[in-house]
């Protein structure tokens, strides 16, 4: 009451009709160009592929009326003859609006990312996937009205200093407390962020091989190739090398023949142009090389190394299995021996009245 009889009271009326006529046209304006501004930036994003104009339409149409009519009152009144004090607490008040518009910017742009990033990641929308983005959303905006809140009690004069070192303390106590629950949830937000992988990958971690099932907050959960269900903790799963077969385009496979040691070196000069014309026959395949590699203890070998033209192992075992068939019908016509684990033994007779009897 005594801030608005110093404003009543202080004041002719002419300035008093000033100062509503700069309120009413500056608010008046201020609406005027959110929606504009607006407008424009929304038709600029329908016309372009880039996310950011559209986090940026949605920032800005996020400005909030009060926001405005608070600002253009405080704008008003600054023109009335007031005392030092009261433009004080106008300046606080003005700075408090400030931040919380600032405040609700912030907290608009990263929900908005948040949803970009999540829709460009996984177009279906996996339950566990709107978990997370729930999660990281929740927990960004409770520090972005953190800080703001912090901000807001230092502008208005109250010492913040002692608060931050006690919920220092208390943040040190309570992640000590609950570290390991902390560390497989961070660990669960740094998935669904950089996305190792993905639900229905087919990944391998150390010794363990399966399909992922599910991400949770604390677990991932895997179906192995035998059938059971795999749990690790998210924690440990992040400290593992991830083999991640999705992202594989092509499959390299690599085996090894060997023949028999009569096979003559005309024949074995052959056969790299056998398999070569055995590779060229399948069109799922691309043959990288083929040596004769080694002369084994009972066999001399070669070394194929070729490509599957598709990550699926089912594909890869379907290729592997031509190709056998194909060496099998291609040696039989040329009289060509598969070498198999074999040994021979030399006997010598000892003869009556030789050296040493």
């Amino acid at each position: 009451m005594k801030h608005l009889k110093i404003i009543y009271f202080s004041n002719s009326w002419e300035y008093l009709l000033a100062s509503c006529i700069v309120i009413a046209v500056l608010f008046l304006v201020l609406l005027f160009i959110k929606r504009i501004l607006t407008a424009q930036l929304y038709k600029r994003a329908r016309l372009t592929t880039t996310c950011w104009d559209d986090i940026l339409a949605e920032t800005i149409s996020s400005t909030c009326t009060l926001s405005l009519f608070v600002f253009s009152l405080l704008s008003g009144i600054y023109i009335l003859d007031l005392p030092d004090e009261v433009n004080n607490v106008n300046g606080h008040l003005a700075a408090v609006v400030f931040l919380f518009q600032c405040g609700l910017w912030f907290s608009k742009a990263m929900s908005c990312w948040l949803s970009v990033k999540a829709s460009s990641r996984r177009a279906d929308g996996t339950r566990h996937e709107t978990i997370n983005m729930h999660i990281i959303g929740f927990i960004i905006r409770i520090v972005i009205w953190s800080i703001v809140l912090l901000l807001i009690l230092d502008n208005l004069g109250i010492n913040i200093t002692a608060l931050i070192a006690s919920l220092g303390i208390g943040g040190i106590a309570v992640a000590l407390a609950v570290q390991n629950i902390l560390g497989d949830l961070f660990a669960s937000l740094s998935i669904a962020i950089d996305k190792p992988f993905e639900v229905g990958d087919s990944i391998v971690i150390d010794d363990l091989n399966g399909t992922v099932k599910y991400v949770g907050l604390k677990t991932t959960r895997l179906t192995s190739i035998s059938g059971e269900e795999l749990v690790i903790s998210n924690a440990d799963l992040l400290k593992s090398r991830i083999h991640n077969f999705k992202k594989m385009q092509e499959r390299r496979m690599v085996f090894t023949i060997g023949v028999t040691f009569d096979t003559s070196s005309e024949k074995l000069r052959r056969i790299s142009g056998i398999i070569r014309d055995i590779f060229s026959h399948i069109p799922t395949v691309r043959l990288d090389r083929v040596h004769f590699s080694s002369i084994g203890q009972s066999s001399l070998d070669f070394e194929i190394a070729y490509y599957v033209k598709d990550s699926s192992y089912t594909v890869a075992m379907d290729a592997q299995q031509e190709i056998n068939l194909s060496l099998i019908e291609h040696f039989a016509k040329e009289n060509i021996e598969f070498a198999f684990p074999t040994q021979t033994l030399y006997v010598t007779e000892n003869v009556p009245g030789s050296a040493g009897t």
